[in-house]
């Protein structure tokens, strides 16, 4: 009998050890969880050149040469004065052509802020992914142990309960080996998961979220075109408030309470690999979406080319 609860206490220990979950600490984990996508400056945009003095005429001469979507991309990157006064000069070609320079730098920098945002979050998409499949690496191997656990401890029950001739203690062997293979079993079908704590000084999803660039996280530019509902396809909501609704319908299900909002959207916490992986798709969407503002410059730099 003393072989017998030495055998069962034994396997009842495994199963707890292989159940539990815990937060991981690696210098693998540290290295990942430090953010190092974000800039190593902070940009300067107090020497950029904005012109603000506006008229009746120049909004005449622009509304008679661009279209409402041209015409609100003008004002969104800076050049709609420069744009007027262009389309104003006839005859002096050295003027015109140090405009056309204005609004082609306006135009170029613009690119530039679309490109450097967008390469932030794919390479925090890609950080977060890793991290996410590391995760799931060890996840999946304590899975195999778990396998490999529950088909050894049928085998051994099988065996003792053959070679156990005492047919009460045969039973009991049979029985506990029974359940404890068959909880092993369970543990493989829903295992608890490794997790993470991750720390989020710069995150990018909470502006969208909030809508909120107080921050100045998104550079001015890209924020109001972001927040125009003409740049969307569909027109009734801004591109800021669709990715917003379709977070909330694919990645939380309809709904989200305080803790997951401040996971993903305030100072982060502790995290399992699903939601890694649910976080580096909404970085991916994102960055696809402000990609897909090129377009939006597209269109207003073939116009220009026809003046």
């Amino acid at each position: 009998m003393k072989l017998l609860k030495l055998f069962a206490g034994s396997i009842t220990i495994s199963l707890l050890v292989s159940s539990c979950s815990s937060v991981l600490k690696s210098t693998k984990i540290d290295y990942l969880t430090s953010n190092y996508c974000q800039p190593t400056i902070q940009y300067d945009y107090s020497q950029l050149e904005i012109p603000q003095n506006k008229t009746f005429k120049q909004d005449s001469i622009l509304n008679a040469n661009l279209s409402k979507h041209d015409l609100l991309v003008s004002k969104a990157i800076g050049i709609e004065t420069y744009l007027a006064e262009y389309l104003q000069i006839k005859k002096d070609t050295l003027k015109r052509l140090v405009l056309k320079q204005k609004i082609t730098d306006r135009l170029m920098l613009t690119t530039i802020e679309i490109n450097a945002l967008a390469s932030e979050l794919d390479c925090n998409g890609e950080r977060i992914n890793k991290l996410a499949d590391y995760i799931d690496d060890i996840n999946n191997k304590k899975t195999k142990n778990l396998t490999v656990a529950s088909v050894t401890l049928g085998a051994l029950t099988t065996v003792a309960t053959v070679l156990i001739k005492n047919n009460n203690a045969s039973n009991v062997v049979g029985v506990t080996g029974g359940l404890l293979s068959a909880g092993l079993g369970a543990l493989t079908i829903s295992p608890k998961g490794e997790k993470i704590e991750l720390k989020l000084q710069r995150n990018l999803l909470r502006n969208i979220w909030y809508n909120d660039n107080s921050n100045e996280a998104y550079p001015n530019s890209i924020w109001t075109l972001i927040n125009e509902k003409e740049f969307s396809n569909s027109g009734e909501n801004d591109l800021q408030e669709s990715i917003k609704n379709r977070w909330t319908q694919y990645n939380f299900d309809g709904k989200i309470d305080v803790k997951t909002q401040k996971l993903f959207f305030d100072e982060g916490g502790i995290y399992t690999a699903d939601d890694l992986h649910s976080r580096a798709n909404m970085l991916n969407e994102l960055q696809a979406t402000i990609r897909s503002l090129e377009q939006d410059l597209k269109s207003l730099a073939v116009r220009l080319n026809g003046f």
